[in-house]
Formats: C-alpha cells, sequence, structure tokens
C-alpha cells in the first residue's frame, strides 16, 4: 500500500509497502508523476490493495484521492534530448517517453549510444523502473536493488545469467519483459503457441528455459519476430531496442499481438488487465488446438456454436476463454435479467457466491486434454430444490429454460443419435436415487454421465 506523508522540513516523501521491505522515496515532482502519469505503478498500487482490502469502498476512497492528487502541478522536466538521436530515428518517440520518465538514461557527453549493445543490467533495471520502482543504491553495484527487486517479482530467477555485465540477448530480453507483463495480465491462450511455432524458422534456436515466453511474448505483442520470419533469440538487443520494448510495458496500444488470419479461430470473451490494473471482458481470438500435429477444428466450430445460441430460449449462457486456467467455460443463468444481477456486484466475493447460487449448469472445454478418453467436454449441475419446488420433477424446469440450447450442442455431438444420448440425458436431470454411472459410445463419441439427486456430471470425447 502506498502512504503519503510530509516531513523534513516540508519535503515530500512517499511510503510505499507492497509484498517487499518498506522504503521511502523523496518525491517532489515524482509523487504525482509516479502514481498518475505513470500508469504502471498505479495499477501495481491497485493490485496490493486489492488482494489485501476486502472492503470496496476503501479501495474507491483510495483510488480518488491519488486521482485528486494528480491535479496538482508539478515542474515539467528537463526537454534537452540526446545528441545522437535525432527526431526522425525510428526509436526517437520511446526513447523520448522512457527518458521523460526517468527510466532509462544517457551518459554524461548527452549521447544515447542507440546502437550500442545494452548490458542485462541495465535492461533488468529499465523493466523494474517501468514497474514503478526507484532505488538509491547503498554499495558500489549500482544495480544490485534492481536485480533483487526483479528476482523477488519473479521477473527473473536467482543465479539464471552468469554475469549481469554481458550484453543481454533477445530471447533473455523477452523472457524479462514477458515476466514483467504476467505480473499484472492474463497470459495469452495458449492455442496459438503451435501456430507461432509454425510461423518462425527458428524457433528451434530458442533456449528451452525461454520458448514458452517467446511464444507468450509474440501474442502479448511485444517482440514478434522479424520480417522474414526469424526471431534471432541469440542476437544481442540495442539500447534502441530495448527502449522499444521496455514501452510496451507500459503502453499495449504499442503491442501487435500475433494473428493468424488464414487459421480456424473463433473471437471469444477473456479477461484482461488494462495499463490502469482495471479488468474487463474483451474479445479475443481462440485459435483451433492442435493434437497429433492437425488443428481440431471441432473446438472452434463448438465454441461458435455457443456464441449463436446465448439466447435460444428462456436461459442465458456466459461464455468465454480463461486464459488463466487455458480452458473454455461458460455457466448457464434462469435468464438474462439474473447473469446481469450476478455481474452488477462490485465485491467481488459477493459475485462469486451470486455465481454459484444462480448459476444452474457450467460447461467446461479443455483444449489440452483434446487425447483424454472422456473429455474435452465437460458439463456439471447442482440440483437446487429452492428454485425447482414450483415444478414436478428437475427436466421440466430445464427444459422450460434451456432445452433449445442443450438441443444444438447434444445434436453437435450427437448428429443422427441424437435421441439417444437426450434420452439418457434426461433419465439423468430426473433421477432421484443415490449414485449411478453409465458410460456408452453414441456416435464415436463416449458419454459419461453419473448423477444421483443432488447433481449430475457429463463428460463427452472426440470421435475416434
Amino acid at each position: 500500500m502506498r502512504e503519503f506523508i510530509k516531513e523534513k522540513d516540508g519535503a515530500r516523501y512517499t511510503k510505499y509497502l507492497c509484498n517487499c521491505q518498506e522504503s521511502f522515496v523523496k518525491e517532489q515532482t515524482e509523487l504525482y508523476k509516479a502514481t498518475y502519469e505513470d500508469p504502471k505503478l498505479l495499477k501495481r498500487v491497485i493490485n496490493d490493495m486489492k488482494k489485501s482490502i476486502l472492503a470496496t469502498g476503501w479501495l474507491v476512497f483510495i483510488l480518488s484521492f491519488l486521482l485528486t492528487m494528480s491535479s496538482l502541478s508539478y515542474a515539467e522536466p528537463s526537454a534537452v534530448f540526446f545528441s545522437d538521436v535525432t527526431n526522425n530515428h525510428w526509436a526517437y518517440k520511446f526513447i523520448d517517453t522512457l527518458k521523460t520518465s526517468e527510466i532509462i538514461g544517457g551518459y554524461p557527453e548527452g549521447t544515447f549510444r542507440p546502437e550500442a549493445n545494452v548490458k542485462i543490467n541495465e535492461f533488468i533495471a529499465m523493466s523494474v523502473k517501468a514497474l514503478g520502482y526507484r532505488f538509491e543504491s547503498t554499495s558500489s553495484d549500482w544495480s544490485k536493488p534492481y536485480i533483487d527487486k526483479a528476482i523477488e517479482l519473479g521477473i527473473i530467477e536467482d543465479r539464471e545469467f552468469t554475469s549481469y555485465t554481458a550484453n543481454i540477448t533477445r530471447e533473455q530480453m523477452t523472457s524479462i519483459v514477458v515476466n514483467a507483463v504476467a505480473l499484472s495480465e492474463y497470459r495469452p491462450s495458449s492455442t496459438m503457441d503451435d501456430y507461432i511455432k509454425r510461423e518462425t524458422i527458428d524457433y528451434y534456436k530458442v533456449s528451452d528455459y525461454y520458448k514458452q515466453n517467446i511464444l507468450d511474448s509474440y501474442k502479448f505483442g511485444i517482440v514478434t519476430g522479424f520480417s522474414d520470419h526469424t526471431f534471432r533469440p541469440k542476437d544481442y538487443s540495442t539500447r534502441a531496442q530495448a527502449a522499444a520494448v521496455i514501452s510496451k510495458i507500459e503502453n499495449m496500444a504499442l503491442r501487435k499481438p500475433f494473428e493468424k488470419t488464414d487459421a480456424n479461430y473463433v473471437m471469444l470473451k477473456t479477461w484482461v488487465t488494462d495499463e490502469f490494473g482495471n479488468e474487463d471482458r474483451v474479445e479475443r481470438p481462440f485459435y483451433a488446438p492442435y493434437y497429433n500435429g492437425q488443428p481440431v477444428d471441432e473446438i472452434v466450430e463448438f465454441a461458435r456454436l455457443m456464441n449463436e445460441i446465448h439466447y435460444n430460449g428462456k436461459g442465458y449462457i456466459d461464455f468465454g476463454y480463461d486464459s488463466s486456467l487455458n480452458h473454455l467455460a461458460s455457466a448457464f443463468y434462469r435468464d438474462k435479467a439474473t447473469y446481469d444481477y450476478v455481474y452488477s456486484l462490485p465485491n467481488a466475493y459477493e459475485g462469486v457466491m451470486a455465481m454459484a447460487s444462480n448459476g444452474d449448469f457450467s460447461l467446461t472445454i479443455y483444449p489440452y486434454d483434446l487425447g483424454s478418453k472422456y473429455k474435452p467436454y465437460q458439463s456439471s449441475v447442482l440440483k437446487m430444490t429452492e428454485y425447482t419446488m414450483n415444478y414436478t420433477n428437475y427436466s421440466t424446469f430445464f427444459n422450460e429454460h434451456y432445452k433449445e440450447q442443450f438441443e444444438a450442442m447434444f445434436r453437435f455431438w450427437f448428429e443422427d443419435e441424437f435421441d439417444t444420448a437426450w434420452t439418457i440425458f434426461n433419465r439423468a436431470l430426473d433421477y432421484t436415487g443415490e449414485r449411478k454411472n453409465e458410460i456408452v459410445t453414441i456416435n464415436g463419441r463416449n458419454f459419461d454421465i453419473g448423477y444421483s439427486r443432488l447433481g449430475l456430471t457429463f463428460y463427452v470425447s472426440l470421435k475416434h
């Protein structure tokens, strides 16, 4: 958490308590610039408070306070630029922005040396500064506080590098910045990974340790390779390149995520975190996952179907991609009004509890479990009698609200053998005894359904 105090002859200080030791940073122009002009630091402050403060009212109060503080004036930094970076240099805007934010600096003679190689410790310091931290070293090594903080945050690992003063490679640089971004943003869908590998002709040269972060970098749109489809993982990064990469931590608008327009994909809702720490749901492409060397288009086609049947019948389906768990998921609500109520609750705890008590069904699709005997589709229901006491049996309630939607799903899976699966399913809905289980093969798919008086769960495999 961040506290604002005045001490020592009226000079302003700020006390920032994160998941680390307390540190005091002298604030003059930095106080307002760091919390308002520097959105990454404001995001970290907000996220830390979200984790430690359950009362939403306190969060609203603190945010209002920070935004009020930002209206106060402060002295503009010097407009003097580097003598060896002209305003038509390709990295001028990146270097200018980072210099103004005091994330990157030059040399005593007034140069920046844009084509010089950047050192590992220099890039680590830039990344940590971009996250809002500032330190003054008390030892002979100016970079040690930044390296220590990077290890603490998980941006790098202890002993990951044999020398912090060595030139940084593109794969090392990319890994650091991806880990920095992933502190506050969900990692993108892993179903894109196989497409990126096939598009990057020298991906095999990437060290195993860095491979996943390189893939995630393409998906985040941070470092995405060259026009000849190479990544050049072992090449050294220049200071100009480092400035461009660091700028993408702070400014999401500069990113250009990987796209594969000739592949089968569907746009799905997914949770994202913007540069101000706000969570929102946006549409992102979900690509057909690979299995046995081939894209499984069925998963995309089923997801497309789920998007089409949101409003079929009386019930409402909330369907999207959960990037944190890497699966497609949906909840079924009795009507759109119930869904709107659940998502209108301002408190996260209340929202989760409302989802549990108002969602009748759930459906999960596991794109990483395509070879399973009984997956990738799984659906569950808890028979909540307080909502169905006016119905003669559970299938009557179900068919009134969800028949059109579930029929579409069952016809997709079982085609001409729909009636066989549908009969088993409805029998399970009305079952009032102790738990039973049936495993049958219908239309070349394994259909595994377990049910009791309390609820039911069924699994559907791919065709085999």
